[in-house]
């Protein structure tokens, strides 16, 4: 009979099949997904058509940094009031893959969000189209990166279909960013690996 915690492992991720083994550590899941993402943000930055929209995302940011700075400081400390909170300790762990999840928030709103849709667009897509394009390979990015179940991966799916919503509306990568990173570490507040967790990647 499975036990408790290997139920809770398997919450997100998939037994091994042809993208490999279940993730079990958080340098898995830098390799696997951070730094391809962020690889994939840096070719999107050369490309002199996003450029300009990069910056007009940030435009509220840049003029107004002292309220987006304490907006940012007050979602850190209130998901590390929340990581305390699952078992009533704290560990520099923690910290660090909250860091994580907030800098993995700010590039995936920037490619799936505002680049890949308006390359869509550019190539002839309309908003919508292009939105849902996007918010497909959102999810399967999860697939085969992070090795999620198909469900999960359909609603990291829906979610990017709902974050491409506000983008269109607010215009303010910021803002965007902030909503994905309450809603990821929510979903995922531990890194693999760690022990007596209540929901693993």
């Amino acid at each position: 009979m499975r036990t408790a915690r290997a139920f809770r492992q398997r919450r997100l991720q998939r037994d091994k099949d042809f993208t490999g083994e279940r993730l079990t550590s958080f340098r898995e899941v830098i390799l696997r997904h951070g730094l391809p993402g962020v690889l994939l943000a840096i070719i999107c930055f050369s490309v002199p058509s996003l450029g300009s929209a990069f910056v007009s995302s940030l435009a509220n940011g840049l003029a107004n940094p002292a309220y987006y700075a304490g907006t940012a400081l007050l979602i850190f400390v209130g998901l590390n009031v929340y990581a305390w909170s699952i078992d009533k300790a704290w560990s520099l762990s923690k910290t660090v893959w909250i860091i994580y999840l907030g800098a993995l928030s700010f590039w995936e709103e920037w490619v799936f969000r505002l680049a890949l849709p308006q390359l869509f667009e550019d190539w002839g897509a309309s908003v919508i189209l292009a939105a849902i394009l996007s918010a497909s390979l959102f999810g399967a990015a999860h697939y085969f990166t992070l090795r999620w179940k198909w469900h999960w991966c359909f609603g990291a799916a829906l979610g990017g279909l709902m974050l491409s919503r506000q983008m269109e509306v607010h215009q303010d990568l910021l803002l965007i960013t902030a909503m994905h990173w309450i809603a990821t570490y929510l979903n995922t507040p531990r890194p693999p690996g760690a022990s007596n967790d209540r929901r693993e990647t």
